[in-house]
């Protein structure tokens, strides 16, 4: 059949169904998907099945806070979760929050000022295009005024919940001592500004990421708030003028709820570790998983994507090393290595050869895993092997990856050489090639490990290490001490007295222990484009009525960086707070 200007179309199908088809078709070609995967937004004219002014999507300790704060504002408020479980990922974390300008550390000797901790925010997270003169820092100003909301709206977001007893925070630094942030280039030892935050139990005690949902939920259920679990978002539901009216889900009998969101729908869904397809087709090398929950399959970047949303950052992430043999077997792994532990210890690629500071901080020295090689034509770090002696395996004994004294763990490989040992290393590789691309050590393995182990033994001794500056920082050597290598005590090895805390030299004798790294993530962070206000903004700039984000389901405000331990909750808890609040004051949208 013909439209009335002569084009041709499918019998019953409208031309406005005909361009949004179109539009599905190049954004999936955009997104590395097949264009049935783009869920077009759906007509508001068919009737609900269920109401609210503000609907989220997500029920994790995010999702929830959204929904905490848009109640507070005054919203009829509806959480929708995918999974059959509330907390999401926190429920596994160590539930820490940086928070910066947080009551516990303002107006204390130690703070930065406000312009000062912007300036070291926006160098960390756009170095390349930074420019102290400039009244953005060189940043465009979109880019610019998240960074800002970061800072502003962070220790509001964390208060206001104190206030409504969701969630009630103290110093992290009773646990472990004062941490520096990882922007931190401090190389002396003096105490850090320590801006991280843990929930407080009721016995008084520092709590982890169990103790943050048990907080959350039971706020959520004392405020009344209905959570549909088992619902997943399929698409949005837009109005002719193209603002967001509501949704559809789908619950675990597949059956389809239309839900009505008066004034907006805020997601907070996570990332997209677990879709391979995204992660394919957007990450700078490879990634093998990640510890988020399995539901984190970016839900929102195809949603989003069919309302025509600008996205960003999709080849970042927050980054961590993983134990390859653990993620091969489950994407969704059960922990990653923040930092490797044993000070007489040192990674390898496959050439023998140290590539990175093992003490750098997790997200930056995850990302040595990208290394194009172009002699090669490979991702030549695309695996690194952690190896270690005996020492470290006793003193050390239960900071993961070491398997605690006494257990073994089928990942850990020995050898009474290190030339057994690297024989021990190839025949592990060849039995999972077809799960790396082949990868495989280089015949020169061996002498160079022997190599690379002596010259690190040599630095040891003097404490400094010019190839890559391990322990030089402190956050190197407090992150080191503190947290990842503490000794265990009563066993026979000495401990370290060595000038840098970090290094010890590595055993002249057997036997010698290996273990597979590989690239992964807590989450990735790249999605929809949010601006200050926790809108999604279109690809031509304007903010889409009615849909709002938060976490790692939209572009990271603070850009590729991390800026430090926490910097995965204390940012999203902030834009928790301004999606709900926002959306709670909205205008109500019509359907027509």
């Amino acid at each position: 059949m013909r439209d009335p200007r002569g084009k041709v179309t499918a019998p019953g199908i409208s031309r406005r169904a005909f361009l949004r088809a179109s539009s599905a078709t190049a954004i999936a070609g955009a997104l590395g998907c097949s264009p049935k995967q783009i869920p077009i937004a759906a007509s508001a004219t068919t009737p609900f099945d269920v109401d609210a002014d503000v609907v989220v999507v997500g029920a994790g300790v995010i999702g929830a806070c959204a929904a905490l704060f848009a109640t507070q504002a005054g919203a009829r408020t509806l959480l929708l979760e995918k999974s059959a479980r509330f907390g999401g990922t926190a429920v596994k974390s160590a539930g820490v929050y940086w928070v910066p300008h947080n009551s516990f550390v303002r107006g204390s000797r130690s703070e930065q000022s406000r312009a000062a901790s912007l300036s070291a925010l926006a160098r960390y997270s756009y170095p390349q295009i930074y420019d102290s003169h400039s009244a953005t820092l060189g940043l465009p100003p979109n880019e610019y005024a998240l960074i800002e909301a970061v800072y502003d709206a962070c220790a509001p977001a964390v208060e206001k919940l104190a206030t409504m007893g969701a969630l009630i925070s103290s110093p992290a630094a009773k646990r472990s001592g004062p941490m520096p942030d990882y922007v931190d280039d401090e190389r002396s030892d003096k105490a850090p500004l320590d801006r991280r935050l843990r929930p407080l139990k009721p016995d008084g005690t520092l709590g982890s990421g169990d103790e943050m949902v048990r907080q959350v939920r039971a706020a959520v259920e004392r405020e009344g708030i209905p959570v549909l679990t088992e619902h997943r978002a399929r698409r949005l539901i837009a109005n002719e003028a193209g603002e967001v009216v509501g949704l559809e889900a789908e619950r675990s009998d597949g059956s389809i709820v239309r839900v009505r969101a008066k004034r907006g729908v805020v997601f907070a869904t996570g990332g997209f570790t677990h879709n391979p397809d995204l992660v394919r087709s957007f990450q700078n090398g490879p990634i093998y998983g990640g510890c988020a929950v399995p539901t984190n399959e970016g839900d929102f970047v195809y949603m989003a994507a069919a309302l025509g949303a600008r996205l960003g950052h999709m080849q970042s992430a927050w980054y961590a090393q993983l134990v390859l043999e653990q993620a091969l077997k489950s994407r969704a792994t059960p922990d990653d290595v923040f930092m490797p532990p044993g000070d007489s210890m040192v990674l390898v690629n496959r050439l023998g050869r140290r590539v990175v500071n093992e003490k750098s901080n997790h997200h930056d020295r995850t990302q040595v895993h990208f290394h194009w090689d172009p002699g090669t034509r490979s991702w030549i770090n695309q695996l690194l092997f952690m190896i270690y002696d005996q020492r470290t395996a006793d003193l050390y004994a239960g900071r993961f990856p070491l398997p605690a004294r006494g257990a073994r763990a089928s990942y850990v490989l020995r050898g009474d050489t290190l030339e057994a040992l690297s024989t021990a290393i190839d025949g592990r590789l060849a039995r999972i090639e077809s799960r790396t691309g082949g990868v495989r050590l280089d015949l020169e393995f061996p002498d160079r490990l022997a190599s690379s182990i002596k010259r690190f033994n040599k630095h040891s001794e003097s404490g400094i290490d010019p190839d890559f500056d391990r322990g030089g920082r402190l956050q190197d050597r407090l992150f080191h001490a503190r947290v990842w290598s503490f000794p265990n005590r009563a066993t026979k090895w000495p401990l370290n007295d060595k000038p840098n805390v970090t290094m010890y030299p590595v055993s002249d004798s057997g036997p010698y222990y290996a273990i597979l790294l590989a690239a992964g993530t807590i989450d990735t962070h790249g999605g929809p484009v949010a601006n200050a206000e926790a809108q999604i903004l279109a690809s031509d700039g304007r903010a889409i009525a009615g849909l709002y984000g938060a976490g790692n389901c939209i572009a990271s405000p603070t850009g590729r960086a991390c800026y430090g331990h926490g910097a995965t909750f204390g940012p999203a808890l902030a834009f928790a707070y301004l999606a709900g609040t926002n959306a709670a004051a909205a205008y109500e949208k019509s359907l027509s």
